[in-house]
């Protein structure tokens, strides 16, 4: 899975000066041949750090200058994923249009160690993922699964 910081097109798709599609898929740089070969089954787009763009990617093309310009339909495995937090590590300040990889399987096979990240920690069990982020947690559930909250009693 690749994912991309919409910072700065996600805008212009509110605004309806860029199209999601364009803004997602095309021309991003930094991506090796290895990279594509790993990751390259689906494409989320981030905004925000949530995932606003999920497109199964069709095929890729290097341009000139070594940029890539995905090919993609929208995604009915991942589209449940829009609206929820980014599933990986979450972009800092400053991050202007980068890259980032995640391993498909660990949205989608059982239990995984919890990974430390910059300011919190993240784990996957059987397709839930927690998101914890100092005080904060983010809950993602499989499409057709039930997610049950109960509070931990009071402390006396």
């Amino acid at each position: 899975m690749i994912l991309v910081n919409l910072s700065k097109t996600w805008p212009e798709v509110m605004t309806r000066t860029d199209d999601a599609q364009r803004a997602t898929l095309q021309d991003w740089a930094g991506i090796s041949d290895d990279s594509l070969d790993t990751y390259g089954d689906v494409i989320l787009g981030i905004y925000r750090n949530h995932v606003v763009t999920a497109y199964d990617i069709t095929g890729w093309k290097r341009l000139p200058d070594h940029r890539v310009r995905f090919t993609g339909v929208e995604s009915k495995m991942w589209k449940h994923l829009i609206g929820t937090a980014n599933p990986a590590e979450p972009w800092t300040r400053g991050q202007a249009r980068p890259v980032k990889y995640l391993d498909t399987r660990v949205l989608t096979e059982g239990t995984v160690q919890p990974e430390d990240f910059s300011g919190g920690r993240r784990a996957v069990v059987n397709g839930f993922t927690l998101t914890v982020d100092g005080n904060n947690a983010t809950v993602t559930v499989p499409v057709g699964a039930q997610l049950t909250i109960v509070n931990a009693p009071a402390e006396l």
